[in-house]
């Protein structure tokens, strides 16, 4: 199931609407894609360590995060939680009903 949660990057004073769009297919892994840095690169690490201590579980399938649009940098942590709801909806461990109306 694809779930699409809205974020931004600040760039100085602006800020840069990402969509963050996870989709979980069959396979294996996870998957970021959309020019992210090292340290969003990692946010794959801290985010599933994370939901793991809080007991949800990850989907044994292939996890695809896109970070969109793709001629953006994304750099640092701010994604760490835009990827965990994403991970935990498309998994369908929490629903969230309006996740279009906010600003993660």
């Amino acid at each position: 199931m694809l779930v699409n949660i809205p974020a931004a990057k600040c760039i100085g004073i602006n800020a840069i609407p990402i969509n963050v769009e996870v989709d979980i297919v069959p396979g294996i892994g996870i998957h970021l894609v959309g020019l992210a840095d090292t340290a969003v690169k990692e946010s794959l690490l801290r985010t599933v360590t994370a939901l793991q201590a809080l007991d949800y579980k990850i989907p044994g399938r292939k996890i695809v995060i896109n970070l969109a649009p793709a001629d953006i940098h994304k750099s640092g942590s701010g994604f760490d939680l835009p990827i965990a709801i994403g991970i935990l909806a498309a998994s369908g461990q929490c629903v969230f009903p309006s996740l279009s109306d906010f600003l993660v």
